[in-house]
């Protein structure tokens, strides 16, 4: 059979067209989703060039014998279908990249919802293996180099608030902590307390590992060149932590707690914070401390807050640094409350807080403003050598025992104003470098001042002292040695209550301040017998003193 050119052609685009159809169809057409087609493709190309290769003799001259028609068609089909077979690889091989992390994060997922599930399972040893698992996915989701890192901190979150979410969950043998603090069971117990026992212990070994977890990832605290303490950010630094509400009945010691929220939470059979260290901003407020409440030598890197905490046994802060500020406004102390070497470097709040036992505030470091505004303290208040670095607020404060401010540093304002003593005051040798205000004060017992010194104004006015006058100046009865209360020779109209030089105006009906006369560089003061005036200008660094001092005052 021999065909025409023409009808060649017409045979060869029929054909051509009939082919094209099918692949065309598979993309746009309604068969598109029911042809394959990358393979649809394939068999057009190829039975387009067996046809081409078929017809096309027919469409040239038949004279012509130096073009090979039919070889060249099928390399042409050739190179195509390989272009194609390229191509069709380097899309299944994009779409494997990225099926990968989805099918990662959708096993992630997976293992997060089982180890979930894990956490009600009534074998200790399986939740602890579930809280491990939970810890390493956010350490997977975060070293995701796949995501953005919102994204990253956003799928850590979530399973950090799981972890949250069990240490927040209830445990009805925690209430029974006072029970389990010894091998033996208590008289009177209900219930089996061998079972019991095992099952508190495990589950505060499991609820421990869940901060012991945190505390590897949280920051570290260490010492820059000029010794101070710097944070080094540690891989969940950003999250936050809620454990509000949260009953915990298992130690924290040696730990590191990091933007931690504690409000409204219950500690029982005691609770243990020595030597941890606090990053972040931490919230105590409205907590509750059953038991005695231990922070003994710990570190508070950032702001933290103590307001309207109830501690209803003694509380231990010894050796403990606050960097941030300290808020323990409204605080209850019903026990002891020891703070005894506290370093305060910022601004330590304790207005309206009680304390019911004795309160030893002794050598202890107030770097900035110290707040102890309507305080009530119930017990003995000790800031033996004590150091206020700003200003120090005792407005309207009571102290029901003694008053122990020997040998304090007041470098700020020292406001006592409106305070009531009704145990024994004692000031001596205690240092005013600002103004010493004792405005409105009563003093129902003894109050001594002999030895301290007032380099700014001393404030006394409409002072009350109900049993006996003050005690500006005294003799030690071993060494002889008389220690006077010292008063700065100031300029008239210079202090800030806009009054003459020192206030020793007692309140009607008071115990007098006996009073006398004493000169230094010329000008008279009326200041309490034996006590002597000095000059701010004349310290003597050698000498550690200052030199030009007056007669005592007569």
């Amino acid at each position: 059979m021999h065909l025409t050119p023409s009808t060649a052609w017409a045979w060869l685009i029929a054909c051509a067209v009939v082919i094209l159809f099918f692949p065309l169809a598979a993309q746009f057409g309604n068969l598109k989703g029911k042809l394959s087609s990358f393979r649809t493709w394939v068999w057009a190309i190829a039975l387009l060039g067996i046809v081409t290769a078929g017809f096309m003799p027919f469409t040239v001259d038949a004279g012509n014998t130096h073009f090979e028609v039919q070889p060249f068609i099928f390399f042409i089909t050739g190179t195509l279908l390989g272009v194609l077979f390229l191509g069709e690889f380097h899309r299944m091989n994009t779409q494997k990249k990225l099926k990968h992390p989805q099918r990662v994060h959708a096993e992630r997922r997976t293992r997060y919802s089982k180890a979930v599930e894990q956490l009600a399972y009534p074998n200790p040893a399986v939740r602890a293996s579930a809280l491990s698992t939970l810890a390493g996915l956010v350490d997977e989701w975060l070293a995701d180099e796949q995501l953005s890192v919102e994204a990253r901190q956003k799928e850590g979150q979530v399973i950090v608030n799981a972890l949250c979410a069990y240490v927040r969950s209830p445990f009805a043998r925690a209430f029974k902590a006072e029970s389990f603090e010894s091998d033996a069971p208590p008289a009177n117990y209900a219930g089996d307390f061998a079972t019991d026992l095992a099952a508190f212990r495990g589950e505060q070994d499991v609820r421990r590992s869940v901060f012991v977890e945190m505390s590897k990832r949280s920051s570290t605290l260490a010492e820059n060149e000029k010794g101070e303490v710097a944070v080094v950010p540690g891989a969940w630094s950003g999250f936050e932590f809620d454990f509000s509400r949260a009953v915990v009945f298992y130690p924290l010691d040696g730990l590191t707690i990091e933007n931690a929220d504690f409000s409204a939470a219950r500690f029982c059979n005691g609770s243990d914070f020595s030597g941890a260290a606090f990053v972040g901003t931490v919230d105590f407020s409205r907590a509750t401390f059953g038991e005695i409440a231990g922070f003994g030598d710990a570190t508070f890197a950032g702001d933290t807050n103590f307001t309207r905490a109830v501690f209803n046994q003694d509380v231990r802060f010894s050796n403990v640094t606050f960097m941030g500020t300290m808020d323990f406004s409204n605080a209850r102390f019903a026990g002891d409350a020891f703070f005894r070497w506290v370093a305060f470097n910022a601004n330590a709040d304790f207005r309206e807080a009680s304390f019911g036992g004795d309160a030893d505030f002794r050598d202890t470091a107030f770097a900035a403003d110290a707040g102890f505004s309507g305080a009530s303290f119930e017990g003995n208040a000790g800031f033996f050598r004590s150091s206020f670095g700003g200003n120090a607020s005792f407005f309207r404060t009571d102290f029901a025992g003694v008053a122990e401010f020997r040998e304090a540093v007041f470098e700020g304002h020292a406001g006592f104003n409106a305070a009531t003593f009704y145990g024994d005051a004692h000031f001596s040798r205690a240092t005013f470098e600002g103004l010493a205000g004792f405005r409105d004060v009563t003093f129902k017992a003894g109050a001594e001042f002999y030895g301290a010194s007032f380099m700014q104004t001393a404030d006394f006015c409409d002072v009350s002292f109900v049993k006996s006058s003050p005690l500006f100046a005294a003799k030690n009865v071993e060494s002889g040695e008389v220690y006077r209360a010292r008063f700065a020779t100031l300029s008239a109209g210079s202090e800030s209550t806009g009054q003459e030089a020192h206030n020793f105006t007692v309140y009607e009906g008071s115990q007098p301040i006996p009073l006398g006369t004493a000169g230094l560089n010329g000008v008279g003061y009326r200041i309490p017998v034996g006590t002597v005036l000095f000059d701010p200008i004349s310290w003597d660094e050698r000498q550690k003193e200052y030199t030009r001092l007056s007669e005592p005052a007569q």
